[in-house]
């Protein structure tokens, strides 16, 4: 018999975060979240989400035995922004157990109907610019293990699904360039061109002056970003969450801004897959895992491009270009041998094409599912 309870202790909600262990016990690939990162995400005293954001968190027993959890919440920012009443679910993790699936997604699905939503989507953890979507391409890519700052789900997932009665929403995809790919002489030549012509200076986000940098970038991406599927404006507390990741483990050769004078016009940031190193980890920092944190940089074969933006005044000059081949030629120096640009939502095309036509492989791709309620 499948029971689902609503949690809300410090213990239970701790069972909902190692849980996850139990799906991927034999799962080569999987990275274990950090427990005191995601103690702290779901803390709803602490997260940056529950400043605007509410939540439930559920969890599924076959017989008293946990076989699934999930949060279903709501995003009054998104749904604000695109006059909907969209629900969401995430962190999604159940046994090949359909049955415990059914009965865990009814749960959010009823506890967002009584809030009012008429649609639930998911997985988002807990916003578009978390964590995102279940794999539904990917598990025999190169590397097979989730890059840094993306989800890694059993294929059967998909399945649940689908019997659950979900639906595509939509797909965002992961692109890998690897060091041996050729840049063309027009590719090169584009950033001299624009420095040139239309006197933009070029140049590494400076992270001795990291506050007055982030303060750039959030101009850049709230413009950038404002049409992409899902945007809504980002909290100053979620930027805070970015200097934090920059000042722990970027790496400046890769940290891009460019500027018309004064003004910001579009920036690219990458960062080191140090996942490898976070998996040794097991989840804790103690107490060898620290050893592994503080050596992740150093040993990181691999970036992800994960926050890449331009203008929209400054579209089509070849911005983006000039700042993905710096990326690709700084990595190549550093002795980087790929880099993952992600996630870029299917529809939009205007960097998907140069990216293909850069010889970028749309090698992943994770989906969000939707149900009318």
């Amino acid at each position: 018999m499948i029971t689902v309870k609503e949690i809300t202790s410090k213990p239970d909600i701790n069972k909902f975060i190692t849980f996850a262990w139990q799906i991927y016990k034999n799962d080569p690939n999987w990275v274990p979240p950090l427990i005191f990162d995601m103690q702290a995400m779901l803390d709803k005293q602490k997260s940056p989400f529950f400043e605007f954001g509410e939540a439930a968190y559920f969890m599924a027993y076959r017989d008293r035995r946990p076989v699934g959890r999930l949060t279903a919440h709501i995003n009054p920012m998104h749904n604000q922004t695109h006059h909907t009443q969209d629900g969401f679910f995430g962190f999604y993790e159940c046994l090949d157990d359909d049955e415990a699936a059914r009965a865990l997604l009814k749960a959010a699905e009823d506890w967002l109907r009584a809030k009012g939503m008429t649609k639930i989507i998911g997985q988002e953890n807990f916003t578009i610019y978390d964590e995102l979507g279940f794999m539904i391409k990917g598990w025999d890519a190169n590397p097979a293990t989730p890059v840094i700052l993306n989800t890694y789900t059993p294929e059967y997932y998909v399945r649940q699904l689908a019997n659950a009665g979900f639906r595509k929403e939509i797909d965002w995809i992961a692109f890998m360039i690897r060091d041996d790919f050729t840049l063309k002489d027009v590719h090169l030549k584009m950033k001299d061109r624009l420095i040139k012509r239309r006197g933009l200076t070029f140049r590494n986000i400076r992270l001795k002056n990291l506050k007055s940098e982030i303060e750039k970038i959030k101009v850049i991406v709230g413009d950038a970003w404002s049409e992409n599927w899902g945007h809504f404006p980002l909290s100053d507390r979620w930027f805070d969450k970015i200097a934090e990741a920059l000042k722990a483990i970027s790496d400046e050769r890769v940290l891009f801004i460019v500027e018309d004078g004064d003004k910001p016009v579009a920036c690219s940031i990458s960062l080191p897959d140090i996942n490898p190193s976070i998996k040794k980890m097991n989840g804790r920092l103690f107490p060898f895992g620290w050893y592994h944190f503080l050596t992740a940089k150093q040993k990181a074969i691999g970036l992800r491009t994960f926050m890449m933006g331009v203008q929209k005044e400054y579209r089509n000059l070849g911005i983006d270009i000039a700042l993905v081949v710096d990326t690709f030629r700084a990595g190549r120096q550093i002795g980087y041998s790929w880099s993952e640009c992600s996630l870029i939502v299917e529809t939009n095309t205007k960097m998907i094409e140069p990216l293909l036509k850069w010889g970028g492989t749309p090698y992943k791709i994770y989906r969000l599912f939707s149900k009318d309620l």
